[in-house]
């Protein structure tokens, strides 16, 4: 087993307290690399010990201005984690799962928003060249990958609650075109505060495949995607990073393959196509920690109550406080918002909280006679 090394960027004071906290990562092993799916389990379960100690980790390899390797784990950051061990490590399967254990000493400053659940929506995957989908017949791969992505969300999403991908037009979303009108539109028709996006650049093969009696090689296969993450609220683009691997395609160029079976998904190039989405939501995860939580007023019971669609899912409870804003947009040229937002002052109590709604109250209703349907409420 390697020495794991942690150094500290900043010391902690004596008085700090300590918690200790457990976090398991795991990965797919893929043509049986187990020291790659190791060091990306450990990765991952480095990242959730990170967040419990407030960082904010937008990617593994860059952790507060720090850096981190594997060959010797080594943090350089303002993250406070102490007598860092490795508890369990093994094989389950095609899975690799790591087991750490640290001290972690919180830091209030940082992400105080950890703590409550942003509500995510993912868009329909956009597959932007269609005719490379001819090979192995995968026109049915862009809803096959929207529904493995809601899969693995549902598993890994610690900082989000996954909404059900909708019932859309095909291709509805389409990367850089920026249908600022249409993210609103959905965010409020699905109560989301946030939108994921994902393009399917390139499905291509590096050579052209001429089947053989016997193969001695395969071809790789590209899977180049472009995610994108949308303040859905603000209507801000808040990620966009591209990711482009690819795998060998171990079936003849005349098979069909349904991109919904297992016979896809356990091949290396489904393996791949899986670890990728894995890493995407894991970088977004992350991202979501340190976003604000904001919700809407969707309906006014009375000059001083109203529903907002924010609840128990979000970690909301009876009796907490939340601020509120007003908010407008002023669509410019090309249908570009411009918003504005102003504090009013006034904060509201929840009175009444279900599953993905509350009811709230103004603790002050002389300062909240100009709310209305989309104004906000928030909880840093």
């Amino acid at each position: 087993m390697k020495i794991l090394i942690l150094m500290i960027g900043m010391l902690l004071c004596s008085t700090s307290q300590a918690e200790w906290y457990e976090a398991k990562g795991q990965a797919t092993i893929v043509n049986n690399q187990i020291d790659q799916a190791r060091s990306t389990a450990m990765q991952e379960a480095v990242k959730q010990l990170l967040l419990y100690s407030g960082a904010s980790v937008t990617s593994i390899s860059q952790v507060n201005g720090g850096r981190l390797t594997l060959d010797q784990l080594e943090v350089v950051s303002k993250g406070s984690l102490h007598n860092l061990t490795v508890l369990d490590e093994g094989q389950q399967g095609q899975q690799f799962y790591v087991i750490l254990q640290a001290d972690v000493f919180p830091e209030a400053s940082q992400c105080k928003a950890s703590g409550y659940s942003k509500n995510l929506l993912l868009l329909p995957p956009y597959l932007k060249q269609q005719h490379q989908a001819r090979v192995g017949q995968l026109q049915e791969l862009s809803p096959a990958v929207e529904q493995r992505t809601y899969d693995i969300a549902r598993q890994v999403g610690k900082q989000f609650n996954i909404k059900h991908p909708p019932k859309l037009p095909l291709n509805y979303y389409k990367p850089g075109e920026h249908n600022y009108k249409g993210i609103k539109d959905v965010a409020d028709r699905y109560g989301a505060q946030y939108l994921l996006g994902l393009e399917i650049e390139n499905i291509s093969l590096d050579r052209v495949y001429k089947p053989k009696v016997i193969n001695f090689s395969y071809p790789q296969r590209y899977f180049v995607i472009n995610a994108r993450v949308y303040n859905a609220i603000d209507l801000e683009e808040i990620y966009n990073k591209r990711f482009s691997v690819n795998a060998p395609w171990e079936f003849d160029a005349r098979e069909i393959i349904s991109p919904y079976t297992a016979e896809f998904w356990l091949s290396a190039y489904g393996q791949t196509v899986n670890n990728t989405l894995q890493q995407i939501l894991g970088e977004v995860d992350a991202l979501l920690a340190c976003q604000p939580l904001q919700g809407s007023v969707v309906k006014v019971l009375g000059p001083d109550r109203w529903q907002i669609n924010l609840g128990k899912a979000n970690q909301l409870n009876r009796g907490m406080l939340l601020t509120l804003i007003q908010q407008n947009y002023h669509w410019g040229e090309w249908d570009i918002p411009r918003q504005e937002q102003s504090l009013t002052g006034s904060e509201v109590r929840i009175e009444q909280v279900y599953q993905d709604s509350a009811i709230v109250v103004a603790l002050d209703p002389s300062m909240t006679a100009n709310i209305q349907l989309g104004d906000l409420v928030s909880k840093q």
